[in-house]
């Protein structure tokens, strides 16, 4: 079982994914927001830091993650949830909805939504592969603490996740470069990322469908990355957030959760709006 995880909340359940080598804790600035509306669940994905470890023998797949979280969902009795998901958690957000365990999903700038059979933008394999070794050798150095503890190197450390990073704390920021390290999956999700294999096709969905993009995303761009997706969901919302970047709950907490809330629980977002 996950062993890292956050619930709270009342209401219609509402899951939160993170995405590639982030925890949970990505959701941090918009809890406060959504527990209001929703009982809320935002687990630690599976081969993530404090996530649950695949069984030993088990190959990274969507389609076995994806069953992994399904029996956490089972687990805790969550037939149907609203689901929310940021890059790679935004795909999942949509296997599951295929699944049939979704009410409403919002993909916040998703991972896999280029065309199907192709190897990911070789800009995030890149990012992602230049990302750990300079981590690693902050850690080699000790110098993890010191990079986040600084406005400046902070903001150099993130540039490629926020657009908005005095929105992140230094706290928070080595907490996000502490979970990049830890997840164990990386190295096996950037080999299926570049053999096109990650990905495939979706079934039937038959919930409102929300893909917000950021337009400071620096790591997967509109509208060249979303052309698979378009392709097959063109009823889905594609909803511009403008000046926000890849994880955009740093960047603006209430526009995220109001994109969120827009679906999952309208009635009470027109009533926040009239209040």
């Amino acid at each position: 079982m996950t062993t890292e995880f956050h619930a709270g909340g009342n209401g219609e359940p509402l899951v939160l994914l993170h995405g590639l080598t982030d925890t949970w804790r990505a959701w941090t600035p918009v809890l406060p927001m959504l527990e209001r509306h929703h009982a809320v669940f935002a687990p630690t994905l599976p081969g993530h830091y404090g996530g649950e470890q695949y069984p030993k023998g088990m190959r990274l797949s969507i389609a076995s993650t994806v069953d992994m979280l399904e029996r956490e969902l089972d687990a805790r009795e969550i037939e149907r949830a609203h689901i929310a998901g940021n890059s790679l958690g935004g795909w999942f957000s949509l296997e599951l909805a295929a699944r049939g365990r979704a009410l409403s999903v919002v993909a916040l700038n998703p991972g896999g939504c280029w065309e199907y059979g192709i190897p990911a933008p070789r800009s995030i394999r890149l990012y992602f592969r230049r990302n750990y070794l300079l981590l690693n050798a902050g850690r080699l150095l000790g110098l993890l603490e010191t990079v986040a503890r600084r406005p400046r190197s902070r903001a150099l450390a993130l540039r490629e996740l926020v657009a908005r990073p005095q929105g992140v704390s230094a706290a928070a920021a080595h907490a996000m470069f502490i979970g990049s390290l830890g997840c164990s999956v990386l190295n096996e999700a950037l080999r299926l990322a570049a053999s096109g294999d990650m990905f495939g096709e979706l079934g039937p969905i038959d919930c409102p469908v929300r893909i917000a993009h950021g337009t400071k995303d620096r790591l997967i761009h509109w509208p060249e990355h979303y052309a698979g997706i378009r392709r097959r969901m063109p009823d889905a919302d594609y909803l511009p957030l403008e000046g926000l970047g890849h994880v955009a709950m740093w960047d603006d907490p209430e526009l995220v959760a109001h994109t969120i809330l827009e679906l999952s629980a309208p009635d009470r977002t027109v009533q926040m709006a009239a209040a």
